[in-house]
Order: structure tokens, then C-alpha cells, then sequence
């Protein structure tokens, strides 16, 4: 007789302002049991032991990572940018609490300083606790300082300039809107350096392909460079775009030869996605993604 599990659903809305979102596009995945469900300070959080992505995290209802997927969305975001930049050593994280994001940053020996500010410790003693496939011993790290506050006020407060700025921020529909503007995305680039990179997702291009497009407008009207790609993601229903963006520097002109040597010289090993060629192919964007953001 074939196991029975119990179905969980997640519907993807493609509506950027107000609470009325209008839901298009529904999937979900199977699990075995409820491991654990409890509230922090900010959210409801829960654990599921599932039969395809292990242990999986949900953060207010919304899909956040899970141990066998993680990497579909951790190595682009973090990868990209720490690879396209020719010596990362100062990185600022905002958000990311689950540690996937430190976890792949602190991989290259090149960081000398990784700054993480997260405004919700409960996620963060959480993932340490219960999600260590996902965050390693990275906030074990010498290098990591921890930061528990608003990312909003610790860039507009802060006098530190980085290298790379990695955001690893929920939808931006609700508490998160204030982190996606044109103001916002002008006081993170005066916190980079000369040559300096600005990561962050930009939604769903194919189930929220307008609220996409809005995001990549508000970053094109602040830096010189910005380079849009897109990568698959099992727990997110789907393609999933990011967005490298510079004043300085055109991270889609960097070869694969260049990637493989960084990566080499810089002690990254056992990436289950990221690698030059795939660097490289990734900013041929198709079509459709051109006529999104071009």
C-alpha cells in the first residue's frame, strides 16, 4: 500500500502595493509530520520532515528553505557577486537569517569581515539549532558579526563601507516594501566601495513578472551596471530572478576562466551549482526576460 502524506499549499500573488493581492498560481509538496511550529518575537515559524526537501522552513505561511534544496537559491545570490568581484573582504548581509547566505560567503578566504543584521534572533537561534545542513558553523564564524536590528536603520545609521551588499529579504508586499525603493537601494550604494556589488533577488519572473519588472526599474535608476538572471528554485515554484548591480563593474563580462580561478585560488569547493561556464550562461538572458527588463 503506498504511503499517504499530508499536502501543503502555497499561492503566488503578482500584485506589489496594498493587502488585496490577487493569487494566480498555487503549488505545494507533500511532508510526513509537523516537526515543530512556535512564534517568535516577529513571525510564526514552522519545520517540516518531508519526503522530497528534508527538513523545510516556513516562515508567516511563506516557503523559506530547506536542506536539499537551499543551494538553488543560496550559490546564485551569493556566488555571483563574490565571485564577480575581483577581492571580496567586507561583506554586508541584510536578512538571511536562516545562514545560507553567510554559510557561502564566508567559503571564499578572501573575507576579512562578514556583517549580518537581522531583525529576528528567534530565526537565527532557530536555523543554528535545527537547519545546521543549511548554515553550517557559520555564525561560529571569527569573521561573522551578528547584528540583531532593522536593516533599514543600520544603513541609514552606518558609516562602514563593503565590497558586496547581499539582500535576503521576504516578498516585497508588507514589512519588507521599505527595503525595495529607489531611496533605499541610493543609501546602499553609497555604503559600496570603488567597485563595489549590490546583490539581491527580484521575485518570481515568471508568477510575478510585474512586480519583477518594478524592481528591476527602481535598481536601473540608481546604478550604471545592473545584470539580471535567473535561476530555478524547487521550493519557490519557479524561476527565480536576481539582479547584480554595480557603478563600476559589468558582472556579466566576467569570464568563465576567471570564475574557476577565483573560485580555485579562494578555497570554494563542493558548490553543487555555481561554476564559471554556468556564471557566464547565465546572463544570456531568453527572450522573454529581455523584453521583461530590457
Amino acid at each position: 500500500m503506498a504511503k499517504e502524506y499530508t499536502q501543503e499549499y502555497h499561492a503566488v500573488g503578482n500584485k506589489m502595493e496594498g493587502e488585496n493581492v490577487r493569487f494566480d498560481y498555487v503549488y505545494g509538496f507533500a511532508y510526513n509530520k509537523v516537526l515543530y511550529t512556535g512564534q517568535t518575537e516577529f513571525q510564526k515559524i514552522e519545520l517540516f520532515d518531508t519526503p522530497f526537501f528534508g527538513k523545510l522552513l516556513k516562515l508567516d505561511g511563506q516557503f523559506q528553505t530547506s536542506e536539499k534544496d537551499e543551494f538553488f537559491y543560496h550559490e546564485p545570490q551569493t556566488q555571483v557577486p563574490m565571485c564577480a568581484h575581483p577581492r571580496p573582504e567586507s561583506v554586508l548581509i541584510i536578512g538571511g537569517g536562516d545562514g545560507g547566505i553567510l554559510k557561502n560567503v564566508l567559503m571564499h578566504k578572501t573575507v576579512k569581515r562578514a556583517v549580518m543584521v537581522e531583525i529576528d534572533p528567534g530565526v537565527v537561534e532557530f536555523s543554528m539549532k535545527y537547519l545546521t545542513s543549511v548554515c553550517g558553523e557559520a555564525f561560529k564564524d571569527k569573521r561573522t558579526q551578528l547584528i540583531i536590528g532593522d536593516g533599514k536603520r543600520f544603513v541609514e545609521e552606518t558609516q562602514e563601507k563593503f565590497d558586496v551588499i547581499i539582500l535576503d529579504l521576504t516578498d516585497p508586499i508588507g514589512p519588507s516594501k521599505a527595503l525595495y525603493t529607489r531611496e533605499f537601494y541610493k543609501k546602499l550604494s553609497g555604503l559600496l566601495k570603488k567597485g563595489g556589488l549590490l546583490q539581491l533577488h527580484i521575485e518570481l519572473c515568471v508568477t510575478r513578472p510585474e512586480i519583477s519588472r518594478q524592481i528591476f526599474q527602481s535598481l536601473s535608476s540608481v546604478f550604471k551596471y545592473n545584470c539580471p538572471f535567473a535561476s530555478y528554485v524547487p521550493l519557490y515554484g519557479g524561476l527565480m530572478a536576481f539582479c547584480t548591480n554595480s557603478q563600476d563593474l559589468d558582472v556579466s563580462k566576467v569570464k568563465a576562466g576567471v570564475i574557476e580561478k577565483r573560485l580555485k585560488d579562494r578555497g570554494v569547493k563542493n558548490l553543487k551549482l555555481y561554476n564559471g561556464q554556468w556564471h557566464e550562461a547565465s546572463f544570456k538572458l531568453p527572450n522573454f526576460l529581455k523584453k521583461l527588463y530590457i
